[in-house]
């Protein structure tokens, strides 16, 4: 029922057929969730350069060997990047070159399997996956109902921003316009009006559909060899990468 509430919005990602039959598409998402997050907390653990360049590289591998098309995957990278960067500069001010580049590759191995693991997943069966790895059903459910509302800010603000072009409204003359500002301001805060007032709707109908505070998985599934051999692919490359953390220190 509360899958029907979300699924039926629609989505903001849309995966094509080629991603949707894909090796990692199809893997179940328990194992996909343990492995990437297993890799990404050693990964953010590392120090060493010569670790950081291997997980870079594991990283990269995963990434191209997924499925995920290179262009959803670039522009998602592109979006988090601006974050990176900032974290990276910051440390190339006060620590120097190499730990400001060891900080760039460091991150970036951990940003892009979860990027991955977003973009080649449904995204109920990411919460579904964590429901079944026993993550409490109050926090999947406010994950669940949070994406929901996301959506309606989006559907919101598309409406609100057709109602502008209809009434003739191009953007402001320039950064200092006023009127633009008051007119985006506005803007912003009758999507969040709307959108709160729509989210009770949905909250309403839930609980009209038996809807009690906790979000029940509708897909069991139980592991396959597939999911084994990723999961323990991952349990190696994790390993690698602490051995070789030690091995350096050493």
């Amino acid at each position: 029922m509360l899958v029907a509430h979300v699924r039926g919005h629609g989505v903001l990602r849309e995966a094509d057929k080629g991603e949707k039959t894909s090796w990692f598409w199809r893997l179940d998402p328990r194992a996909k969730i343990a492995g990437i997050f297993a890799f990404v907390v050693v990964t953010a653990l590392l120090t060493t350069p010569e670790a950081v360049v291997l997980a870079l590289a594991s990283a990269i591998v995963l990434s191209a060997a997924s499925g995920v098309h290179a262009k959803r995957l670039i522009i998602a990278y592109a979006t988090a990047f601006p974050f990176i960067a900032l974290a990276s500069i910051s440390i190339f001010l006060f620590s120097g070159t190499e730990r400001g580049m060891t900080m760039l590759a460091r991150t970036s191995s951990c940003v892009m399997p979860l990027l991955v693991l977003a973009l080649g997943t449904d995204t109920f069966d990411l919460f579904t996956g964590l429901r079944r790895l026993k993550v409490p059903g109050m926090i999947t459910t406010l994950l669940m109902l949070t994406f929901r509302f996301l959506l309606l800010l989006s559907d919101e603000y598309e409406r609100m921003k057709l109602s502008r072009r209809a009434r003739g409204f191009r953007g402001g003359r320039s950064i200092l316009d006023k009127y633009g500002f008051r007119v985006l301001s506005s803007t912003a805060g009758m999507v969040l009006v709307r959108a709160s007032a729509r989210a009770d709707r949905v909250y309403e109908g839930l609980k009209c559909k038996a809807f009690r505070k906790d979000m029940i998985p509708w897909k069991i599934s139980s592991l396959r060899p597939v999911d084994l051999v990723f999961l323990l692919t991952l349990a190696i490359v994790a390993t690698t990468l602490a051995i070789a953390q030690c091995g350096v220190l050493t």
